[in-house]
């Protein structure tokens, strides 16, 4: 984080982004996040309406498992969750960083603010990154993109896209609501 409360790029996520182009080619529109997590990653993304939780990763299993009806209510939403998971798996669990937990559970709060602590932070940011990369975010600020346009091109939320301007110093007043 920098001295003005904003988060950086991850550079994880930059890299697994030009891994994925390298072997699949250049993305135009959204970020196909479930080719990433499926695709590149190995990782099996599966919704179910039995977890209370917005996502759960189970990485000895290589399952992502997301809650159904969060899912339906929101595109954006379902695709900043299976980010967030990639992000679990790449930050904690496959950079072997620390023993591999049984599941990592997201809760909608955690995600939206990052409560759940500086591992929940970290898969936010990472997803962020991963969804809204640097270059092209800048690209479409400087192209004169708003934010719900922005948001709509990314195939993120509105407020998703907000505080990725917030963040990369694009917009200077932090988003009113978390």
């Amino acid at each position: 984080m920098n001295p003005h409360g904003r988060r950086e790029s991850d550079p994880r996520a930059e890299h697994l982004l030009a891994r994925f182009t390298l072997r699949f080619g250049h993305i135009d529109g959204p970020v196909p996040v479930d080719a990433v997590a499926c695709d590149l990653l190995g990782l099996f993304v599966m919704e179910s309406d039995e977890i209370e939780v917005s996502g759960l990763l189970v990485p000895d299993r290589r399952y992502v498992y997301l809650n159904a009806r969060e899912a339906r209510e929101s595109a954006g939403r379902r695709r900043f969750t299976v980010a967030h998971e990639i992000g679990h798996w790449v930050c904690q669990c496959d950079e072997g960083r620390a023993e591999s937990p049984k599941s990592i559970l997201c809760r909608d709060g955690d995600m939206a603010s990052g409560a759940g602590g500086p591992l929940e932070r970290e898969a936010n940011n990472f997803a962020a990154s991963l969804l809204m990369p640097e270059a092209r975010v800048r690209d479409a600020a400087s192209g004169g993109l708003d934010i719900d346009a922005a948001a709509e091109v990314f195939g993120v939320s509105d407020i998703a896209m907000e505080w990725r301007y917030f963040n990369l110093g694009i917009m200077e007043q932090r988003p009113a609501h978390a």
